[in-house]
């Protein structure tokens, strides 16, 4: 006995333990994500916070070179238009060559400091000057000064020909300052991108002014830029469809555009920045983290890194979490072993104890203990228990027990309706049948025999009914009034019970002892047609009037009328 029970123990503990493990694998479990996702955030947010301030300061610095041109461009361009009174002034020679003498000595000096700037220019094309041209265009030398050279002849090609005339045609067309996009300039033989001007007056296109910027320098100063992690940068087209490298081939450059593996996502179209966020994207088949600003041109300058490179120490720190969990796991489940030996049962004998009282059954059965605090609990438990059956009892006695008979009451009724309604609505296949009664001569008996022989008459009714309908409750709902919710069995054999009843009340008559006791019973039996049936009432309706038909029957045969 002493053996079997100590297994049990044991068997006991073994779960408990088994739990407890469990317990403690999902906790390391769910601690060390949430530490890793915790350090994840934070290496996240610093490489965020890095990279984008690396493509701020990179970025602020190639558009401080964007910022320089636009206002020597736009200075030279408003200077020329203050000059201008008509549209015709310019065609002027002497008018003209003032304008391009004056233009050329304040043009020139400025855009010498402008770094990475190749070229400056001011032309008058032949559609304004009747098929001549005019101007200037100085060109950066070896020795890095700008020195005059002779002007493109634009009659030698096709509009279309961005590389030779589009620094004339894209402006012109534009009507505005523009910023063309990276090409290779055929004219000077080298990379660029340019800043150009249209003079306008009275809406008559008058000239062109404009700086190229040295798009090679720049490419070159963006494939030097690095973070702290290994990044590297680039910069793309402004719909992020293409990116450009400047590629060195038999000591000359050309831009080599390929598809962009970015894809924009709704957010990167609508800021200029990546706003201090961290973006994620495919290269090279690799996965990068990036971040990127809008250059004053509309590119973008985007630095990424490798997204092994930028966590390089995580898997570190996770094995380093899952080590340190692991041994405050095994910490634990070893304390937890230890007391579950002297908790466990006494307070899972508890727990289903509390549960059996708040489900209602308050016959529970608890063990003594040593421990201070679970005797007291259990004791606690007990009169708990004690006090509120007693108290339930009583309560279900007052609401719902009826004082003369002892069966159900009329409120007890009326729940068991709600009930059979709330089934009705949502189990079809839910069957019952309603059984009225009615005593009959009651008023007749009262006013005989007096009220103590009219309550013998209707206890002795509802002994007959309920020993008849035994597995079906009985409810009394009014003076003389009793009604039977038949199922199970009771409505299986309803046919039958309507005929046992019949014989109970016939043999009551013939055994009773005084007349009042031979009680006459007018009944009625309804069975619930779910297809005519939405509502109980139409089921009681039904036993209501037939049980008044058999109440007209029974007084009939005496001569009265029922009331």
């Amino acid at each position: 006995m002493k053996d079997n029970l100590k297994n049990r123990q044991v068997s006991i503990t073994t779960r408990i333990t088994s739990v407890t493990l469990v317990f403690v694998v999902l906790i390391t479990i769910i601690a060390s994500s949430f530490s890793y996702w915790k350090i994840s955030s934070l290496i996240d947010s610093n490489i965020a916070e890095n990279m984008n301030l690396i493509a701020e300061n990179q970025g602020l610095r190639i558009n401080q070179i964007m910022f320089h041109a636009e206002n020597v461009a736009t200075y030279i361009s408003s200077y020329i238009q203050d000059q201008i009174t008509g549209s015709d002034d310019l065609k002027d020679d002497a008018i003209r060559e003032y304008i391009i003498d004056s233009s050329e000595a304040a043009f020139v000096a400025p855009v010498q400091g402008i770094e990475y700037a190749l070229s400056c220019y001011l032309f008058f094309g032949p559609d304004y000057l009747e098929g001549k041209e005019d101007g200037f265009l100085y060109f950066r030398n070896e020795n890095e000064d700008l020195k005059k050279v002779p002007l493109t002849d634009i009659l030698l090609y096709e509009p279309d020909d961005i590389e030779h005339v589009g620094w004339y045609y894209i402006p012109k067309e534009a009507g505005e300052a523009v910023w063309i996009p990276p090409y290779y300039n055929q004219n000077l033989g080298t990379l660029m991108i340019s800043y150009v001007v249209p003079v306008i007056y009275n809406n008559e296109f008058i000239c062109i002014v404009g700086i190229d910027i040295d798009f090679n320098s720049i490419l070159n100063d963006v494939d030097e830029i690095t973070t702290a992690i290994g990044g590297s940068a680039y910069l793309s087209s402004d719909d992020w469809k293409s990116h450009y490298h400047a590629v060195a081939e038999n000591d000359s450059y050309y831009i080599e555009t390929l598809p962009a593996n970015v894809h924009p996502t709704f957010d990167m179209r609508l800021y200029d920045s990546s706003t201090h966020a961290i973006r994620t994207h495919s290269l090279d088949n690799n996965e990068e983290f990036m971040s990127f600003v809008t250059l004053r041109n509309g590119m973008k300058l985007v630095v990424y890194v490798d997204s092994d490179d930028a966590y390089s120490d995580r898997y570190d720190t996770l094995a380093f979490l899952l080590v340190l969990s692991c041994v405050i796991g095994i910490v634990f489940i070893a304390f937890s072993i230890v007391t579950a030996r002297f908790l466990s049962r006494p307070i899972k004998v508890l727990t289903s104890a509390a549960k059996k009282i708040g489900s209602g059954d308050f016959n529970i059965t608890l063990p003594d203990s040593n421990i201070k605090e679970i005797e007291i609990l259990s004791n606690t438990l007990r009169l708990s228990a004690d006090n509120l059956s007693k108290f339930t009892k009583n309560m279900e006695d007052l609401i719902y027990k009826d004082d003369l008979t002892h069966v159900k009451n009329k409120a007890a009724y009326t729940l068991a309706v709600d009930t059979i309604q709330h089934k009705i609505e949502t189990e079809p296949e839910f069957q019952f049948g309603v059984a009225m009664f009615d005593l009959n001569f009651l008023k007749s008996i009262n006013d005989k025999y007096g009220h103590e022989a009219g309550d013998i008459a209707i206890k002795t009714c509802c002994k007959i009914i309920c020993e008849v309908f035994e597995h079906s409750p009985v409810f009394r709902i009014g003076g003389d009034e009793f009604v039977a919710i038949l199922t199970g069995k009771d409505y299986e054999n309803r046919a039958e019970l309507e005929k046992e009843l019949s014989e109970s009340i016939q043999h009551n008559k013939q055994s009773a002892t005084h007349i009042y006791e031979a009680v006459s019973i007018a009944y009625g039996i309804a069975v619930y047609n779910p297809e005519k049936d939405p509502h109980y009432i139409n089921v009681f309706s039904r036993a209501d009037n037939e049980m008044y038909n058999c109440k007209k029957k029974d007084h009939e045969e005496v001569g009265t009328t029922p009331r």
